[in-house]
């Protein structure tokens, strides 16, 4: 589904990846982990097409090069990027908000059905019945804003979700309540790259790949992370 070939990413002539390759496969749990400074978002904000920087080598989604696509038409394909700490935007409700995402990439809906839906889903996670008319995470907890990052993954349903350390900051309750919303999106058929340190969320990844210094040094499965969540990146 994903392809990244060659990538070299840059900031201010500072390089921060050096000749990354690795590739998602459709339906996977593909676990991006590493040390601290290692790179993980500066890929991850690079894929979604952050602006701020230069990229050299190609990052294919189904088949097509989307490394010059805007942010907005990256998404109209299908990505979607949570941020490990997402902004909060007074003046836009989540309701409208959700609303104007969907109808980008689905066309028009009906408000008081999909109104409907939305507030069910909420619900479902565990955030308040005033929560559709609240400005996105203004005044949020960060277990809030984890579950609005939820609410968006199942309203929008995108193909392929990249989620920068969904776990950070999360109680035990929290991530139980996670973990069971990403497998049943993945049992559904969204993809995943979740850059975490922990690796708390599926205990059987597809596949984890270790980065270090912008450069992936190791790649495997379940066995890797119990490994990892054991002995740490130094080992």
């Amino acid at each position: 589904m994903l392809k990244l070939q060659n990538l070299t990413i840059k900031k201010n002539d500072k390089v921060i990846v050096h000749d990354l390759s690795f590739e998602i496969k459709k339906g996977d749990i593909h676990y991006l982990m590493g040390p601290n400074g290692s790179g993980k978002s500066t890929l991850a904000l690079s894929i979604m097409g952050y602006p701020e920087y230069e990229i050299e080598g190609k990052i294919i989604f189904e088949d097509q090069d989307i490394a010059m696509l805007s942010p907005d038409k990256r998404a109209r394909l299908g990505l979607f990027l949570s941020m490990q700490y997402p902004p909060a935007i007074k003046g836009v409700t989540i309701l409208s908000l959700l609303k104007n995402a969907y109808q980008a990439i689905n066309g028009r809906v009906n408000v008081l059905e999909f109104r409907k839906q939305v507030l069910a889903e909420a619900e479902n996670l565990g955030l308040g019945a005033d929560v559709l008319s609240r400005y996105v995470n203004d005044g949020f907890s960060g277990g809030e804003r984890k579950r609005l990052e939820l609410l968006q993954l199942i309203i929008l349903k995108p193909k392929l979700a990249i989620l920068d350390e969904p776990d950070s900051g999360l109680d035990i309750d929290s991530i139980k309540l996670m973990s069971t919303a990403l497998d049943k999106l993945s049992q559904e058929g969204m993809t995943f790259l979740i850059i975490t340190h922990l690796g708390q969320l599926s205990s059987q990844p597809d596949r984890v790949s270790v980065i270090k210094n912008g450069v992936i040094t190791e790649e495997g499965g379940g066995a890797m992370l119990a490994k990892l969540q054991e002995n740490g990146f130094n080992d």
